[in-house]
């Protein structure tokens, strides 16, 4: 016989009101066991339940029923229900969890939180440790805004064994905090993550980064590694300065080649890390400057590595490893008046650190080149008396006067002739080819022979293609080795014994490896510029400029060629470095500083120029138009 729902519900509801209670959920069960998805009468059921005193019944139907709705998407319905639930028992955990899950779906943060909060604490009180950590992992998913919740959740994790689950957790820590901003925090929950996951290689990154820029080396140091460098030069830089900071020079050394190999022009980034630690460890910022200098021999370029080096040993006077290599790299470059210059200081570094017998040797070698140089003559001195050698004075006097000799070791010239040429009772008369017609010097060439200024050839020149305007360019400079224009002069008599022989040729070796060669270069550009010949005088004048004695000279001539020429960048640059070293008196030096300013000014260098001038202004008061200029360009800078 089929159910009749109606006919069941009015007896229910008329035993019911009959106050017989136990016989209406009898009639009631039945209804909803025939139909298990009729919610209003399964929710009469539970509050008959309540009625009657059945507790755990009235529970379970409500549960039943709420569950039902959850899964057909009636959330405040079901929330309800539990809310019943919780009237009936208040520590019922199963219905405060699920009005959790059911408030943080409706979007009520406050309410979830509330009952996890709840549950948590109660399973402290009873000692359910694990239970309570449950807790604390699900009030960590609950709110992406809620950070602390987020961590205590991703600690929670790491303490239950899960190192994959918290470093993860604590990676979108990272991510979230850096999105608002608050970089602290965020590399703090990324330095979790690293320490749970080491194979983080971006994240060792992100944190050695951070660890430099808050100037933190030993935290940086935990982080970057070679292998987290790769190939970034960023990072490799930085792991070269972590690596010298903490005194592991082998380990920046070895590093420093293949950085240099990816990026040559890190080179000028390291050279100023070594600039930086040059004060408190010459070693580590020698390692930087050797790299660097190394990197430019690889081109090659000698100018530039003797000139790292000779910045190096001007910060950082009487390093011995670095005047070595200038002295060498002077060698290799040919750049003789820079090598004098760097023996003269590794003499003296020598002299320093009491090595008095290396000392010596440069010393002599420096003396028989400049005989008239008193500083040499000191140096020599110096290195004597610190080897105890008796009568040190006599000793000098003694090599000076010719009777002890010594000569200079000339690392530029040719290895001397066989010793039977210096015995020979008379020289071969040498001979003199006749002079082509079309080679004679111009008439208007009036420069004195370059042979009467210079006692030993310099370097060949490039040679130039034969043609019809050529320029018998030895006639016209007189033959730099010596040779003269007619008449020609006779042979030496014969040297009556040996020790005339060896005076005097002593005597020409000294006068010979006394010259200043960076003079001879400059001579000869001068001789190409009233020649016309600007690609030879410049070159010539690019050399002579190498010594501090010429430069002056040289970068003046060499800035007003390139200013001829149109080219305002290499004329300023020149003219710079002209104004590096002292003028030869006070009025070049003003002319020099004018000229730079205006050609500043005239390339639209405002800043610079008027630097220039206010600095000319204040040495020489009222120069020609300076003040006018400097309020030109004052008014310039400041918009007026």
């Amino acid at each position: 016989m089929a159910f009749d729902r109606e006919d069941t519900l009015k007896k229910a509801e008329k035993l019911l009101r009959q106050g017989r209670l136990d016989g209406a959920i009898a009639e009631y069960l039945r209804v909803v066991e025939d139909q298990p998805r009729d919610w209003n009468t399964a929710n009469t059921l539970g509050d008959l339940y309540v009625r009657a005193g059945q507790s755990e019944k009235a529970v379970a139907q409500y549960a039943r029923v709420a569950e039902h709705l959850v899964s057909d998407g009636f959330y405040p319905k079901a929330a309800a229900l539990y809310k019943k639930i919780l009237k009936i028992a208040p520590d019922d955990e199963p219905a405060q969890l699920q009005l959790a899950d059911l408030s943080a779906r409706q979007g009520l943060l406050a309410d979830a939180k509330s009952y996890l909060t709840t549950v948590g604490n109660r399973r402290r009180a009873r000692g359910d440790a694990r239970g309570a950590a449950e807790i604390v992992v699900r009030l960590g998913t609950l709110d992406p805004a809620d950070f602390d919740a987020r961590l205590a959740a991703a600690r929670v994790v790491e303490e239950s064994g899960d190192t994959d689950g918290a470093a993860s957790r604590y990676r979108q820590l990272y991510d979230d905090l850096l999105e608002k901003g608050r970089e602290p925090e965020a590399l703090n929950a990324l330095g979790h993550a690293v320490r749970l996951n080491p194979a983080d290689r971006d994240g060792r990154a992100i944190l050695a980064r951070g660890a430099l820029a808050a100037g933190d080396i030993d935290t940086a140091r935990r982080y970057l590694d070679r292998d987290t460098a790769g190939d970034d030069p960023t990072l490799l830089v930085a792991l070269v300065d972590i690596e010298l900071r903490s005194d592991h020079l082998d380990a920046a050394r070895e590093l420093l080649p293949k950085l240099l190999a990816i990026n040559r022009d890190l080179r000028h980034d390291i050279v100023e890390l070594g600039w930086a630690l040059g004060e408190s460890n010459p070693s580590a910022a020698f390692v930087c400057v050797d790299a660097a200098v190394d990197s430019s021999l690889a081109v090659p370029d000698f100018d530039d590595a003797a000139g790292i080096l000779q910045e190096f040993a001007t910060r950082l006077p009487g390093q011995i490893p670095a005047l070595l290599k200038l002295v060498e790299v002077c060698v290799d470059g040919g750049l003789e008046a820079t090598m004098y210059e760097a023996q003269a200081q590794l003499a003296d570094a020598y002299l320093s650190a009491g090595q008095a017998a290396e000392a010596r040797v440069i010393a002599e070698d420096l003396v028989a080149r400049e005989p008239w140089e008193q500083a040499h003559i000191e140096r020599f001195r110096r290195a004597l008396v610190m080897l105890r050698v008796p009568e040190p004075d006599s000793v000098i006097a003694e090599r000076l006067s010719g009777h002890s000799p010594f000569m200079a070791t000339d690392p530029f010239s040719d290895a001397m002739p066989p010793d039977t040429q210096l015995f020979e009772t008379a020289p071969p008369e040498p001979e003199i080819a006749e002079p082509e017609p079309e080679a004679a010097p111009p008439q208007s060439f009036e420069a004195p022979p370059l042979h009467e200024e210079m006692h030993e050839p310099v370097e060949a020149l490039p040679t130039r293609p034969r043609g019809a305007m050529e320029i018998d360019l030895t006639s016209a400079l007189g033959e730099l080795e010596g040779a003269s224009a007619t008449p020609v002069p006779a042979p030496p008599a014969p040297r009556g014994n040996l020790d005339e022989v060896f005076r005097d040729f002593r005597n020409e070796v000294s006068r010979q490896g006394g010259a200043d060669r960076s003079a001879q270069h400059l001579t000869l550009g001068r001789t190409y510029l009233e020649m016309g010949m600007f690609d030879e005088a410049v070159k010539s004048l690019k050399t002579a400029a190498r010594s501090p004695r010429q430069r002056f000279e040289a970068g003046v001539l060499l800035g007003r060629l390139y200013q001829e020429r149109g080219d305002m960048t290499h004329a300023i640059e020149w003219l710079e470095r002209a104004a590096e070293v002292p003028a030869p008196d006070a009025e070049e030096g003003r002319a020099l500083l004018y000229d730079l300013g205006c050609m500043l000014e005239t390339v639209g260098e405002c800043a610079r120029a008027l630097a220039v001038f206010l600095e000319l202004q204040a040495d020489a008061g009222e120069y020609r138009d300076v003040a006018a200029r400097a309020d030109r360009l004052a008014r310039v800078q400041t918009g007026g």
